[in-house]
């Protein structure tokens, strides 16, 4: 039987993850109705833009709904890994606006550079409409559901220090 945190946590991160994989294409779509090609250029910028809006909202919601879960008991922390080996969550911002900038911060320096590279490698400079909005549906629920975690456990280690 999985320990009540993680299955807070893949409970959690999973939904975080189906409403991206929703949310984001149609974000795309909005921003885009003609569904033309979108360069490479507008790729990196639309990526580093929607790593730190998302892991902004993620840690917003998310850091309130641990909190209820755990001021109602639902999650036992006594024995997890957050509880003893926080150290490196505690040196994190505790403020939910600023863990998720931070995070979404990160994951743009991270991911933005990522798929550039790999385009430029590739030879690609723009992929058509359906093809950008398949990109976000696959890694901005990746990505959503890496914040989830992260901020799940920064928030136990705040809550039961």
């Amino acid at each position: 039987m999985a320990h009540p945190v993680e299955r807070f946590i893949r409970k959690t991160g999973v939904t975080a993850g189906i409403f991206n994989l929703i949310l984001n294409p149609l974000f795309a779509w909005l921003g885009n109705m003609a569904m033309g090609d979108v360069p490479l250029t507008g790729i990196a910028v639309d990526t580093a833009i929607t790593c730190i809006l998302m892991s902004l909202l993620v840690a917003l919601f998310i850091s309130a709904e641990t909190r209820r879960a755990f001021e109602a008991g639902i999650l036992e922390t006594a024995r997890h890994p957050c509880t003893r080996d926080g150290r490196l969550l505690r040196h994190l911002p505790d403020r939910p606006w600023k863990l998720g900038l931070l995070l979404g911060l990160v994951a743009a320096a991270v991911v933005t550079p990522g798929l550039v590279g790999l385009f430029s490698v590739l030879d690609v400079t723009s992929l058509s409409f359906f093809a950008f909005a398949l990109l976000k549906a696959v890694y901005t629920p990746l990505l959503a559901y890496a914040v989830t975690r992260w901020v799940i456990l920064r928030r136990l280690a705040a809550l039961v220090a």
